[in-house]
């Protein structure tokens, strides 16, 4: 319960919006009422519908993740993660890939929708 309670406060505190997708990438992302746009942030985290990880238009494994968003954080700790995670997505898949962000040292993670119109 308290980790329901958790994603959803991140949910509502830290969505973002993007209209673009990286590499190409067909995201559907979910959309949100409360969803309120932020600035470009250089460190992206794609989870298309098959389950499929991309780091900065770059495919990467959990462990590639991990490794690449910590150099990343070398760069700026206060960086925050973005994760457009596609709304087919299996919430089990959304949940490692934060976990790897922490594990990696990130401590701003943002999920992304659009904006409901």
């Amino acid at each position: 319960m308290v980790d329901v309670m958790f994603f959803l406060i991140v949910f509502f505190m830290l969505f973002t919006t993007f209209r673009t997708n990286p590499a190409g990438l067909n995201i559907k992302l979910p959309r949100a009422v409360t969803a309120t746009p932020q600035q470009q942030a250089r460190i992206v985290v794609v989870i298309d519908s098959q389950g499929e990880v991309y780091f900065n238009d770059r495919r990467t494994s959990m462990d590639g993740l991990r490794q690449d968003i910590g150099r990343s954080l070398r760069e700026d700790p206060n960086e925050v993660v973005i994760i457009r995670a596609d709304s087919g997505t299996r919430y089990s898949r959304l949940v490692e890939v934060m976990d790897a962000a922490r594990l990696a040292g990130a401590s701003r993670l943002a999920l992304a929708a659009e904006k409901q119109r």
